[in-house]
This record gives C-alpha cells, structure tokens and sequence, in this order.
C-alpha cells in the first residue's frame, strides 16, 4: 500500500491568500527576514479556469519565496471572479489557505485524495487542455484546502531560481516583480 506522503512527494509549499499582496510581502520581508519574493503579476495568462464546475474569468498574483525547505506562496485575486481565493476572503479571512503538493503521479496523487475524502473544487488547464494544478476542499477535520500541481520541467527551472536566489540572499532587493514566468526565467537574477 502507498501512503499518501509517497504519492504526494515530499517538497511542499503553504499559500497564504491576503487582500493586499503589497502590504503582506513588506511584513514578510521586513518583519520576518523571508525572502526574496518573486512576483508573477496577472499570473493566469492563457490558461483556462473551472472553479465548482463553471467557466471563471479569475485572475491573480502571486508571490514565491522559501522559508528552509517549504515553498512560501502569497496569494491575490486580481478581481472578483469566482475563484478558491476570492471566496476565502469573501467569508473574512486572511491567512493559510492551503498546502501545495508537486507529485510526480499528478493523476494518482489526484486519485488518492480523493479515495480519502477530499474533494475537486477548481482546477487551471493550459490552452492544450493539461492541468497545471487542482485546488480540493478537505474533510473538516484536515482544516485547509489542498493544492496539487503536476511537477513539469518548468516548474522545476523557475522554482529551482527562486530557491537559488533565497540560499544566496543579501537581504538586498526584497520583491522582485515579473510579467511572467518567462521573463523571470530570461533575467539575469
């Protein structure tokens, strides 16, 4: 029998959904010593969003940095479009919204939540029709929602950067802001 951490690998990230991204990476940087932030600013871009099986036009930014071996993720809905992210602040909170997980067997990883309880509420398809990552609402006794990302090779090169840049940071240059994951990838950083 595989165990559920087998399945879901063993890098992992914890996301915080806040209403002001600004505002939130200052505290991190600054309050905390977190960083650096990479920033992904209208991060959706071409790929097309199912939230509780409709069609949403949801947008958001986001914010990556590391924290030892854990993936820090801040997270803001650009609009108010149906999203897991706006109906989290939309009932009052800010906070830790969900573990992410980057399991090598997406579709198993996908088929074991499941098989435990868990259940698909929105889901981000590139524009040929591939999942880049599932969002499950949990039973109420796990407390948060789960968020399983295929591990692709771009994935591995942008995360690997951000990694990079946070072992050997100075302290120096606390939020760094990209258009996109290609354009981080294209810097100099």
């Amino acid at each position: 029998m595989q165990t559920l951490p087998y399945i879901l690998g063993r890098q992992m990230q914890m996301a915080w959904v806040v209403a002001d991204l600004d505002r939130a990476l200052s505290y991190w940087t600054s309050e905390l010593n977190v960083g650096p932030f990479v920033v992904f600013e209208g991060s959706i871009g071409n790929r097309r969003v199912l939230h509780r099986g409709e069609a949403t036009g949801f947008d958001m930014s986001l914010a990556f940095s590391y924290l030892g071996d854990m993936q820090i993720e801040l997270v803001t809905p650009m609009n108010d479009e149906p999203s897991p992210y706006r109906e989290f602040l939309s009932s009052g909170r800010q906070g830790l919204h969900h573990l992410g997980f980057w399991p090598e067997d997406f579709e198993g990883a996908c088929r074991a939540v499941e098989k435990v309880g868990f259940t698909e509420a929105c889901s981000i398809y590139q524009p040929d029709g591939a999942v880049s990552a599932s969002y499950y609402d949990a039973p109420d006794h796990f407390g948060t929602m789960v968020e399983l990302v295929p591990m692709t090779s771009q994935r591995r090169q942008y995360f690997g950067r951000i990694r990079s840049l946070v072992e050997n940071w100075d302290g120096a240059d606390p939020i760094r802001k990209f258009a996109s994951r290609e354009e981080f990838l294209a810097s100099v950083d």
